[in-house]
């Protein structure tokens, strides 16, 4: 969630998208369509491009409630489906996904497709406190939310530093925060190519995060990077091996 830029023709250019969220996302007719599409835009897609998909911590998952701060590494536009295919029922029903406005609501139409399909909703990277006001009002209102604190995929698939975003809203929100681990994402669909392929995938769930009231940012930001860390050096004796569903 801090400025970046692009080069063009020698020259860096404002990568800042004026976009604003799409609220009739949140709308009975349009949680209504996620519920019923899920089958056909999450699980199918788990299901024909992670092979085999293997889901570690699954536990955590049990008596989850909303409102969440969800975060998870990123290193491939695939890892917001697996994230989603994760979720309990009552949890997706109530999440909404962060999308940078500079890469997922260039064009409109695609943009109302994301917000429609996933719940997405813009961020302007680099908007500092106002960029962060509709998340704060999604958490205040009930609505989980489902955050890639490092603000960019990885090209290397080493973690890159979080952002301190997510760990203002869990502390000034006091939301708790649940932290999960994607390995294997990048094989499916790396950064700059748009063809898809199967691959084996392996996500991690965390045990969850709570801050205490007072918890300096940088301290809750620390916590949730090593959190998840953690669980990409974590490798249990048993794995649950699942087929979305």
């Amino acid at each position: 969630m801090t400025d970046i830029s692009v080069t063009q023709g020698g020259q860096h250019a404002s990568a800042h998208r004026e976009a604003k969220p799409h609220r009739w996302a949140l709308s009975l007719w349009a949680r209504t369509f996620r519920r019923l599409a899920r089958r056909w835009t999450v699980h199918s897609h788990v299901r024909k491009y992670c092979r085999p998909f293997t889901v570690e911590g699954r536990q955590n998952l049990d008596g989850l409630a909303s409102p969440v701060v969800i975060i998870a590494n990123h290193t491939s536009h695939f890892d917001t489906v697996i994230v989603l295919s994760l979720l309990p029922t009552r949890i997706y029903d109530r999440t909404a996904v962060v999308a940078a406005a500079d890469r997922m609501y260039r064009e409109r139409v695609k943009g109302m497709w994301h917000s429609l399909r996933y719940n997405a909703f813009p961020i302007t990277r680099g908007g500092g406190r106002e960029a962060l006001a509709y998340s704060q009002w999604l958490l205040h209102n009930g609505w989980s939310l489902l955050i890639f604190p490092e603000g960019k995929r990885s090209r290397t698939g080493e973690l890159l530093p979080f952002h301190g975003g997510p760990a203002i809203l869990a502390t000034q929100q006091n939301v708790p925060v649940l932290p999960i681990y994607i390995e294997g994402a990048s094989r499916i669909l790396p950064p700059g190519t748009n063809q898809s392929h199967a691959a084996p995938v392996v996500a991690r769930v965390g045990s969850l995060l709570t801050f205490p009231v007072g918890t300096a940012i940088g301290d809750a930001k620390h916590e949730m990077e090593e959190a998840v860390r953690a669980l990409a050096g974590n490798v249990p004796a048993e794995h649950e091996q699942t087929a979305a569903s």
